[in-house]
């Protein structure tokens, strides 16, 4: 079996040095920026689309319940302490995850976000 360097693998800069795109892989640390920024906009939203996800990775996975803690609902569209939850979360997922069946998710479009997405994008446009 022959070998490959990871230099073979990895998209070099022009330094030489190897590039390592934009994700977060598992075991690292996000940036806290990255977090600080989330949160924020989780505290602003009322959309928040989840796409692709097992959402049982944390600290993402809990994104949608603090989203829908702070916006005054426990459950979907409920009405709690004379506060109606005002973000609403739609999950474009192959399979239903924790927060279907814990009622955090007002929709499911189940299938292929590689499908699904191109289609809410092109009928928002029309829009």
């Amino acid at each position: 079996m022959e070998e490959v360097s990871t230099d073979e693998l990895l998209p070099l800069c022009k330094c030489g040095a190897a590039l390592k795109y934009d994700v977060v892989h598992f075991k690292e640390p996000i940036p806290f920026i990255v977090v600080r920024e989330s949160e924020e906009e989780d505290l602003r939203c009322n959309l928040m689309l989840v796409c692709g996800t097992s959402a049982e990775v944390y600290p993402c996975a809990n994104r949608p319940r603090m989203a829908r803690l702070h916006s005054g609902g426990l459950v979907p569209g409920a009405d709690v302490m004379g506060r109606k939850a005002n973000v609403r979360t739609i999950e474009v997922n192959a399979n239903a995850t924790p927060l279907t069946y814990e009622g955090i998710s007002d929709y499911l479009i189940q299938g292929k976000t590689g499908g699904i997405l191109p289609r809410i994008a092109e009928e928002l446009t029309k829009a």
